[in-house]
């Protein structure tokens, strides 16, 4: 045990406490009120923090006047009658609104002493001043943020590679079983053929008068065979093309009308009419070349299938969907039994109307290179009524 003679001396002057210098220039700040909130008492630490001198705020302010307006509602809804039910609150966040129209945060205990009766009397505040506290929090709050926004970014940065990894496996797949078709099932007997049907027709006569209608037949079958090869050719090239094009933004009014002019030159003797609306999404983000085979098999089906005693009318509209864009291309055609066919529908070499020309890789193509944009296909029919496809790509 410390000998108390080894103790220093200590100056008298402080012990002589004085409690008035104490209760103003505390560290933190004090206040009394009425118990409608009325300031009767301030200490000096809380107006130097507001700016205000005593005499602005003694029996002229409220304490909830104190208060931003979030602060005053506060106290008024749960503060005052929690203050009533229970005699006292504690560490309660406020920001006091300074007389210079700064803020600061603050937080609040309070402890409401009644009279002999039991009657509320006055409200006994004491604030501390949590200004480095909240920059602490918010620090913290942001680095969560961020750390959080950083792992969303992660996630989608996983998300896109998976999809391109199963993009890109697709399109393998896909481009391999185009090459072995072409090469080997159709290519080289096709052209056999071709050869061979040449040589015939040079070198031998048919006495049969119904032999020219049959060599027309066989001609037109042959020459849907090739053109079904050389869809397959283009396909295998389009998409070798989009690898190595770059996205561009294409203003979608000019380059639909050209799609048009060109398809009523190939197709002039169908009476189509086409209203376009792309005031909402004037434009798209897209691989050009990729962009005018969808909308042209899209468009030249809609022609191409119109029903017969019905001028085409199609309709092509854009517009924002749940974050998404809507590329929707309507027409009042033959329309297709969904029931029947909806499974087949993107589907290669799949027709579903046989007295129309066509080497069926339309609307495979058109779902390809829509899943390509990372986008996808929705279809509604109804037969002899039409046919609306509406193609959803990011916004």
């Amino acid at each position: 045990m410390m000998n108390e003679e080894s103790l220093p001396e200590l100056d008298l002057r402080l012990t002589q406490e004085n409690l008035e210098d104490l209760y103003e220039y505390a560290p933190c700040g004090y206040c009394s009120c009425l118990p409608d909130g009325t300031l009767v008492k301030l200490n000096q630490t809380l107006l130097d923090w507001l700016g205000y001198s005593r005499e602005e705020l003694v029996a002229h302010r409220c304490l909830q006047q104190l208060f931003t307006m979030g602060g005053r509602l506060h106290y008024e809804t749960h503060c005052a009658p929690l203050l009533l039910l229970r005699d006292q609150v504690r560490e309660l966040s406020y920001s006091l609104r300074r007389k210079n129209g700064d803020t600061l945060p603050v937080l609040l205990s309070a402890r409401l002493v009644r009279d002999t009766d039991g009657q509320p009397l006055v409200v006994r505040c004491t604030l501390f001043d949590i200004t480095e506290r909240r920059k602490y929090e918010q620090e913290l709050l942001r680095a969560k943020v961020q750390a959080e926004e950083q792992g969303a970014q992660l996630a989608r940065a996983n998300e896109q590679l998976q999809a391109k990894n199963e993009q890109l496996t697709r399109i393998n797949a896909d481009l391999d079983s185009f090459v072995y078709t072409a090469s080997h099932d159709l290519k080289q007997p096709i052209n056999n053929m071709a050869g061979l049907f040449a040589e015939l027709k040079h070198g031998a006569s048919f006495p049969d008068p119904e032999a020219p209608a049959m060599v027309g037949m066989f001609e037109e079958a042959l020459g849907q065979i090739l053109d079904t090869i050389a869809g397959l050719t283009e396909v295998v090239q389009l998409q070798r093309k989009l690898e190595q094009v770059p996205l561009e933004v294409v203003e979608l009014q000019p380059f639909t009308e050209e799609i048009i002019r060109s398809l009523q030159q190939r197709l002039g003797e169908y009476d189509a009419a086409f209203s376009l609306d792309f005031t909402e999404v004037p434009t798209l983000c897209i691989a050009r070349p990729g962009l005018h085979s969808l909308l042209y098999n899209l468009l030249s089906n809609a022609i191409k299938y119109a029903m017969p005693g019905r001028s085409p009318r199609v309709h092509v509209r854009t517009s924002r969907v749940a974050g998404e864009v809507l590329l929707s291309v309507q027409d009042n055609g033959r329309g297709i039994d969904l029931e029947r066919h909806g499974g087949e529908l993107f589907q290669l070499f799949r027709r579903f109307h046989p007295d129309v020309v066509g080497s069926g890789m339309g609307l495979y193509l058109v779902n390809r290179l829509v899943h390509q944009a990372g986008g996808r296909v929705e279809v509604d029919s109804e037969v002899g009524q039409g046919t609306t496809f509406r193609i959803y790509l990011a916004g």
